[in-house]
């Protein structure tokens, strides 16, 4: 009877196992399935500009996950009225992506040196909108709305 027991219970200890290596390649494979549906956030980093006849706007933009920022130049009127960042790691334009093709912005206005608000929107992978949303207060020379491309 002894040895009826132990051939059992070795039986049983191979059969769990068995259930265990089971168990381990669901949580696995589910992992996997959930990870993968992690959607990655829309990149907006790059170098983005646009002109008329007498204006000019330029966007510096790095993206870090979900982190954007970056830096501003508008230049209006032909050169008479320019709104930029003093130094090329200035940071004026800050904001947080959420996985969709728009990220709202906050920006500071390097002629008045106030804040404004702005969504960027991408609209491929070599355009952009820009939208301001709040103005800033005083005198300021970034464009109320402009579509870019990538450089």
């Amino acid at each position: 009877m002894f040895c009826m027991k132990r051939k059992s219970s070795a039986y049983l200890n191979r059969r769990s196992n068995g259930g265990y290596k089971i168990m381990l390649l669901l949580l696995f494979a589910t992992g996997l399935v959930s990870f993968s549906a992690i959607t990655p956030f829309t990149d907006f980093s790059g170098k983005w500009h646009a002109e008329t006849a007498t204006a000019s706007f330029d966007l510096n933009l790095t993206q870090i996950k979900g982190r954007v920022s970056g830096s501003h130049c508008a230049v209006q009127i032909g050169g008479q009225k320019i709104d930029c960042a003093i130094k090329d790691n200035d940071v004026t334009i800050t904001g947080n992506a959420n996985n969709s093709a728009s990220v709202k912005l906050a920006f500071i206005s390097q002629f008045s040196q106030n804040k404004g608000t702005a969504t960027i929107t991408k609209m491929n992978d070599s355009t952009i909108q820009w939208r301001i949303l709040t103005k800033p207060k005083g005198e300021y020379y970034l464009p109320n709305q402009m579509v870019l491309t990538k450089r």
